[in-house]
Order: structure tokens, then sequence, then C-alpha cells
């Protein structure tokens, strides 16, 4: 199913993308985050809305589903949007443990996990944000490119609706608007 598109504006975020459905996601992981430096066309993510598999420390993120993902309001945004669509990229974020600090973040496209010789990118807890609120994403290509696409994931809403602290800063970094698959 290929959803509608729309746009939205980013200084009133807290507004639409919201939780619709309770979860047992763990609160480290509730919010809306902001890809800090991230080169491509998507500025923001949350993981709301989304079944916390609390016994494997797994969760299932699927890039395409409704006000999950923004893109940017850009010809390269719409064609990253069109192929996550096209591909129903999903990532598995799959934590070591309980204690929710380090993740292996892997990609299915077509409903085909993408092997780690090509992309191995990790998500890890600051170890200055113990609530959550910041985590290096990091990526090796072709099991020999380091830290191309590498980015900061800044939380810029908490989870009682709130904006953080790196909301205004993340304001400063991205368009007025962004593009928004829906319902």
């Amino acid at each position: 199913m290929i959803y509608s598109i729309e746009k939205k504006q980013f200084d009133d975020i807290a507004t639409w993308m919201i939780p619709t459905q309770e979860t047992k996601l763990p609160s480290v992981l509730k919010g809306v985050f902001f890809m800090d430096g991230n080169p491509a066309p998507d500025d923001c993510i949350t993981m709301y809305n989304l079944e916390w598999d609390e016994q494997n420390y797994t969760l299932s993120l699927p890039v395409y589903a409704p006000l999950q993902w923004t893109f940017e309001d850009s010809i390269l945004g719409k064609i990253l949007l069109r192929l996550v669509q096209l591909s129903k990229l999903t990532y598995k974020i799959q934590f070591t443990d309980a204690s929710l600090k380090k993740a292996q973040v892997i990609p299915f496209a077509f409903g085909i996990e993408i092997p780690l010789w090509l992309i191995n990118a990790t998500m890890q807890q600051d170890e200055n944000s113990p609530n959550g609120d910041t985590w290096q994403r990091k990526n090796i290509w072709l099991s020999i490119i380091p830290r191309f696409a590498d980015y900061t994931l800044r939380r810029i809403v908490d989870e009682q609706g709130h904006y953080t602290p790196a909301f205004q800063d993340m304001l400063t970094k991205v368009q007025k608007e962004c593009l928004v698959i829906v319902d």
C-alpha cells in the first residue's frame, strides 16, 4: 500500500508526530528524534506506535509507515520518500541487552535483510545522556568504509510532548516544512 504524502511544519512537530496507540516502548526510545548531521534528505523519526519486543530487546521501524519519518521538501527528499515507499524500507533495531545502550540497526528492503558487510549500522546512547536524549549513529560500508553518513540522534520532543533544548537548534538546521507519509 502506498500512503499519501503531506507537507507539515517542523515548528509544531510535537502536535502531529505523536503516539496514537499504546505500546510497551521503553521511555528511553519515546519522543521525536532529529538526525543531526545526516547527509541524506531525511530529518526526524519517532519510534512511537511500534510494538516493542521486550524479550528480545527489538523494535521494527517501518520508514514507510504514516508519521514515522520526515523527509526534506526537495527533489532528493521526494525521490528518497518514493524509494522508501517502493522498497518498504524497514529498520530492525536490535539492542544488545536490557540496558538499551547499544543496538545493531539492520535495514530491510523489499522484505530482504541487507547484509552487514554492505552496511553495518549501529546506534549507541551517548554516555553523557543516560535518559536517551542523544545517540550516536555509526555506519561501516562495504566492511571497509567507516564514518560515511554517521550522525547524532537528538531527542527534540520528550515523551510528555514537550520540546527539549535541542528543538530550537534543529529548527536552524532544517527547512520550515517537511514531507511525511500519512494514511
